[in-house]
C-alpha cells in the first residue's frame, strides 16, 4: 500500500478495509521512502501488518514478506 497516494492516503485506506475484514487478512504492506522511525507505529495504528522502504532492495523485500507470511501461517 502506497502511502502517499493522492485523494486518500495509504493510512485512510487500511483503516477502511480494517472496518470490514480481518486485523490478519488481507496483508497490507505499507510502501513508502519515508525514513521516520515512528512510522511503523503509524502503520500498525492503521492496521498495515508490515512495511517496506523505498529504495526497495530484494533482500529487504523477501525478508519482510517472509515474515508476515510466517505470522499469517502462524494465526500471529
Amino acid at each position: 500500500m502506497d502511502l502517499q497516494m493522492p485523494e486518500m492516503d495509504g493510512f485512510e485506506v487500511a483503516k477502511r478495509i480494517r472496518k470490514f475484514q480481518s486485523r490478519s487478512w488481507p496483508l497490507i504492506i505499507a510502501l513508502t521512502a519515508n525514513a521516520d522511525e515512528h512510522l511503523w507505529e503509524k502503520c500498525l495504528q492503521a492496521g498495515m501488518n508490515g512495511i517496506i522502504r523505498k529504495p526497495v532492495l530484494l533482500q529487504g523485500m523477501a525478508d519482510e514478506l517472509r515474515r508476515l507470511l510466517k505470522r499469517a501461517n502462524d494465526g500471529v
